[in-house]
């Protein structure tokens, strides 16, 4: 790897990226429709130009606590196989070019079963990015279910 171009966002005090390569777009939030029997993580849908697009949560889906929607929270559209996905965030702060110096693989201690969406991780001067895999924030039996609408019961959600 020569060097990644990330989109760097914040996540409750967070710094945290994604591979710009994954982002199809980024969007302001203007509220979105909620949807019963949906997990805690799903806040809802948007109609993007006429596509209904589920958006995830990520502070409620790695348990950071609430998200306090600002002027400054914004909505990462990715593509994830075929399925167009959001995530909200609280601000999209820049777009960073990082050297293959600056870029090191996530540790094995960290990388586990349960976060294996933790690709990388970028220094830039003291600060540490965390680069996230959006496509692999929800599985696969997760995607197959929203797609569905199969959601049922979602008190452990």
């Amino acid at each position: 790897m020569k060097e990644m171009q990330i989109v760097v966002f914040t996540l409750n005090g967070e710094i945290c990226g994604v591979d710009a390569s994954q982002v199809k777009e980024i969007v302001k939030f203007e509220g979105l429709a909620k949807m019963p029997k949906m997990p805690k993580f799903i806040e809802g849908i948007i109609n993007l130009r006429g596509m209904v697009i589920p958006v995830v949560n990520l502070s409620k889906r790695f348990s950071l606590g609430e998200l306090e929607v600002t002027k400054k929270t914004k909505i990462i559209i990715i593509e994830a196989g075929e399925k167009l996905i959001g995530f909200i965030v609280d601000d999209v702060t820049e777009i960073l070019k990082l050297s293959s110096q600056n870029i090191e693989a996530t540790p094995d201690i960290i990388q586990k079963s349960y976060n294996h969406y933790l690709e990388y991780v970028g220094k830039k001067g003291e600060k540490l990015i965390s680069i996230l895999n959006l496509a692999n924030i929800l599985t696969d039996a997760e995607l197959d279910k929203l797609d569905n609408g199969e959601f049922e019961s979602c008190e452990n959600c």
